[in-house]
């Protein structure tokens, strides 16, 4: 905030000061330079660059926190989908989520008063990206789904776009600010649905328009069994490609 605001009021320093700059003559070479120098317009750049890499450096050790406070206990979810019953991993699943959404609901109240509302937008979004990433990379790439397992993960996808939809309730749009919002959100409608007529249906609506063919096509062969219906749905998927 320092550097944006030094930025802000170098473009016009110069100006404002003006007329209180020594007068010289047109042939004087070191009158010159002084003058083009108290301009102040060319430490600008300087600025913002200090300015932009100080919030990168204060997003990357957050971001690191987050994947450490999230994915250490996520490191067997993807996995443990394949489960019929509850387990310790989906526990640990809930604990991970419930722990990362604390850490950005306490980065949040110390940012919204201190960040610009574009800025802090961009900030929350960036964060709500690497927690989604974490759960997707699981979802996406489990064998096996469950029935129990896809209700539970449903239930928790949920709850994670409640929770970060209230960080960036300032936005009235999300993904705007987190690219992987719609991606997250198409994961967890399609953890709702049941039945393979209802995908097929959701399908032909543009629900999951933010999935590519090959993403659906693996939640469909982790979540459903083999069957004529399967593999004509896997089919129609391919040949839209």
């Amino acid at each position: 905030n320092d550097s944006v605001f030094l930025a802000h009021h170098c473009l016009t320093l110069g100006l404002e000061y003006k007329v209180k700059f020594p007068d010289f003559d047109e042939g004087d070479k070191t009158g010159k330079v002084l003058k083009q120098t108290c301009i102040f317009v060319d430490m600008v750049p300087l600025f913002r660059e200090m300015a932009s890499s100080s919030l990168n450096d204060m997003l990357e050790l957050q971001k690191h926190q987050l994947a450490e406070i999230v994915g250490s206990r996520l490191s067997y979810f993807g996995q443990s989908l394949r489960s019929d019953e509850s387990v310790q991993e989906w526990s640990e699943a809930e604990t991970a989520l419930a722990a990362g959404t604390y850490h950005m609901r306490h980065l949040a109240q110390a940012w919204q008063s201190i960040l610009s509302p574009s800025v802090f937008l961009r900030s929350m979004g960036y964060l709500a990206d690497v927690l989604f990433s974490l759960y997707l990379k699981e979802v996406m790439h489990a064998a096996t789904i469950t029935v129990s397992a896809r209700q539970f993960a449903s239930v928790l996808f949920r709850k994670a776009t409640d929770d970060v939809g209230k960080l960036l309730e300032i936005a009235q749009d999300p993904s705007k600010y987190s690219h992987e919002w719609d991606r997250f959100v198409a994961v967890g409608k399609f953890l709702e649905v049941d039945q393979l007529a209802l995908v097929e249906q959701a399908l032909s609506s543009g629900v999951f328009r933010q999935l590519t063919s090959h993403e659906l096509s693996r939640l469909v062969q982790a979540t459903y069994v083999d069957s004529p219906h399967r593999h004509a749905l896997l089919n129609g998927m391919a040949s839209v490609v």
